[in-house]
């Protein structure tokens, strides 16, 4: 008998235990709650909801306990998307919890795209990405007007459509250049419609369509004045414009600051002006030390600093306070396994170029101003 109570003890607090566990909802939603749902997701429109729903399979070839059901808006009954009771599990702690989601925004993006693409060539010079994203490419501004163009029209005649819902992303991606496009420059931008920008706070990475051709233009400057190279699409007079506004010494303390913060040569602090216009950008507020800059923006530098250096900004060469002569160039770069990484010399030995400490990856054509090579090279210092 003790031992029967001792089974039955253990049973019901076994039941606790699992109650305990589980979240708001620990069991699949029924077809009145899905209704319930539907409504608070689109208040004012007419959705049926299917009377009966399915369970997917799982790999193992059971039955999910997952439940999901065809719906669709009543006057657009051959568009059909789902909601789905979702089951949830918590790890490491067991939790049992089944969550309401439907795919309206998905599907709906995808039969408009269609329609859209059928309509003619409106988005030629865009490509859409495995999610459904809209992609434009670009190295220079040759069609970043047109392409705005056909951005704006896309998404005016998206937001008209009925049942909608929120349009694709526009990703704005500059490649197809020589040198790195990656940070530090600004290499990508989301787009989206102000619409969508007011309703949602968590696009907040993402950036008004209508700023599209300016974005770009800056994107294209981010590129050119950090390489300090010429560019066709502005003049030297709008980089230098451009490079005096946005790479601004950021790791100065105050505007009234006069000095480089812990940085010296022959004992002397140096002035901020020395990087004046030099893309030199801390990673993630770490300070100058681990910023870095171009050869380009070296070539400069070491001017700056009356050193001389041999050459032009995209090759040169230049005898280091070590007494080692050290050549850069944005040529010295080699391809292996389809990766392209740059590297510099010392006395003729190759050593591959490197981000800071903080940052992944080897190669790109910059030097880490708190490294070795560029304090032996300049003769810059950092003290405490």
């Amino acid at each position: 008998m003790k031992r029967q109570h001792l089974l039955l003890s253990i049973c019901l607090l076994s039941a606790c235990l699992l109650l305990s566990s589980c979240g708001d909802h620990w069991q699949p939603h029924t077809r009145r709650e899905v209704l319930a749902y539907v409504k608070a997701q689109f208040p004012g429109e007419d959705v049926t909801v299917a009377k009966k729903f399915t369970s997917p399979l799982l790999d193992n070839g059971n039955t999910s306990p997952d439940r999901i059901w065809e719906c669709w808006f009543t006057d657009m009954p051959d568009v059909v998307f789902h909601v789905g009771s979702r089951r949830m599990t918590g790890h490491p702690a067991p939790m049992i919890d089944y969550s309401l989601y439907h795919d309206r925004d998905r599907v709906f993006r995808e039969h408009y795209m269609e329609q859209y693409q059928t309509m003619g060539d409106g988005l030629s010079l865009w490509a859409v990405s495995a999610n459904g994203d809209l992609e434009f490419h670009f190295s220079s501004m040759t069609d970043v007007a047109q392409a705005t163009e056909q951005l704006r029209s896309f998404y005016s005649w998206y937001e008209a459509q009925p049942h909608a819902g929120p349009p694709h992303y526009a990703v704005l991606e500059l490649d197809g250049l020589p040198l790195p496009s990656s940070d530090p420059v600004t290499n990508r931008t989301c787009l989206n419609t102000s619409t969508v920008l007011a309703s949602d706070f968590h696009v907040s990475f993402c950036r008004d369509a209508t700023e599209m051709e300016e974005l770009c233009a800056e994107m294209v400057k981010s590129y050119y004045t950090f390489y300090r190279l010429l560019c066709s699409d502005f003049s030297e007079e709008d980089l230098d414009a451009y490079a005096q506004e946005n790479w601004n010494p950021a790791w100065t303390e105050g505007e009234d600051r006069s000095t480089v913060p812990h940085l010296s040569r022959d004992g002397k602090a140096l002035p901020v002006s020395l990087f004046s216009g030099i893309g030199a950008v801390p990673y993630a507020g770490s300070g100058l030390e681990f910023s870095y800059v171009s050869y380009g923006g070296l070539f400069e530098l070491l001017n700056r600093l009356g050193l001389e250096p041999v050459g032009e900004l995209e090759h040169f060469t230049i005898t280091g306070v070590d007494g080692i002569v050290y050549e850069f160039s944005y040529s010295f770069h080699k391809t292996e396994q389809g990766e392209t990484w740059w590297y510099y010399t010392h006395n003729g030995i190759e050593e591959p170029a490197k981000y800071s400490s903080f940052m992944y990856g080897n190669g790109y054509p910059i030097l880490r101003i708190g490294g070795a090579a560029f304090q032996a090279v300049t003769g810059l210092t950092f003290y405490e």
